[in-house]
């Protein structure tokens, strides 16, 4: 059976990605996405965006439909798939997949940050106490205790956002938050510093967390543990076969080229100052345009 050859993978339906297929498919080009969830990325997550060109004011949810609209309207196709493995080291590039391998002239790594995890045991309570998102998942726990899980300050924002819903907040910071814990304009926040998490437990569910201030372990009751400890870039499988930074980011040139010919980059997943949704649209217009 001949294997079907795609003029241009996108690795990733997120912004950058959904741009970089609008531009390649008006290059006539044969051109797909794989995407593991749904296609619009972290957008879902985002409350309100008021920078965006063309609006006052838009949420997230309302921009990724959209964006949704936008795809079907240019007939680009949707894989949904996880990427597992590449080969980038023929003329062919191969993308290994759960279900296939799927094979291009040319792929654009579009696939953006993820949430960097406390290293415990959340995975066990995931969705069943343990958020990776306060936007998303402070209705869940309207009028109860929560705890946020934070560093050099990467939860406040979070705690802010529960604090409107939630009946007490707890902000545990690894570092020292003193200055902030006097300045915080939330009565139901309670700060505590220099605090490391080294549990969290309950039965099916959230229903606590054990800490280390110093060498002293506390104990929390609280019914849910939102972990904002910032994001990372999505290379592990790249790191041995493209260019990155010293921070994980994907190393590209202007026109988004990696390391690699035929290979590459746009979005929050490059090396690059800016984190936004223009800078990501720009990124995928310049990837689909030259890949």
């Amino acid at each position: 059976m001949e294997k079907e050859i795609f003029d241009i993978l996108i690795l990733g339906g997120g912004v950058a990605g959904i741009t970089a297929s609008i531009y390649a498919k008006r290059r006539n080009k044969k051109v797909a996405i794989i995407e593991e969830m749904l296609v619009g990325g972290q957008l879902a997550s985002i409350n309100e965006i008021e920078n965006f060109p063309s609006y006052d004011n838009v949420s997230g949810f309302e921009l990724m439909q959209n964006f949704q609209k936008q795809i079907k309207y240019n007939e680009i196709q949707i894989i949904n798939d996880i990427v597992q493995n590449v080969n980038f080291e023929k003329e062919i590039k191969e993308i290994i997949c759960k279900n296939k391998v799927y094979y291009a002239k040319s792929v654009i790594i579009a696939t953006g940050l993820t949430h960097k995890k406390l290293g415990q045991n959340e995975d066990i309570f995931l969705g069943h106490g343990v958020s990776y998102c306060a936007i998303c998942d402070a209705n869940f726990y309207k009028k109860q205790d929560v705890c946020v899980v934070s560093q050099k300050g990467s939860g406040i924002l979070g705690a802010l956002q529960l604090a409107d819903v939630c009946k007490k907040v707890y902000l545990l910071d690894s570092e020292d938050m003193t200055i902030y814990a006097k300045a915080c304009p939330k009565k139901n926040i309670e700060v505590i510093s220099n605090a490391n998490i080294s549990e969290i437990y309950g039965n099916m569910k959230v229903e606590g967390v054990k800490y280390l201030k110093g060498s002293i372990m506390e104990t929390l009751s609280i019914s849910a543990v939102f972990i904002e400890l910032g994001k990372q870039p999505l290379t592990e499988i790249y790191k041995d076969k493209l260019k990155l930074d010293a921070s994980g980011y994907i190393l590209t040139n202007e026109k988004m080229e990696t390391s690699v010919k035929g290979v590459f980059a746009c979005g929050d997943i490059r090396a690059g100052i800016l984190k936004q949704l223009v800078t990501a649209c720009a990124d995928g217009a310049i990837a689909g345009q030259y890949a």
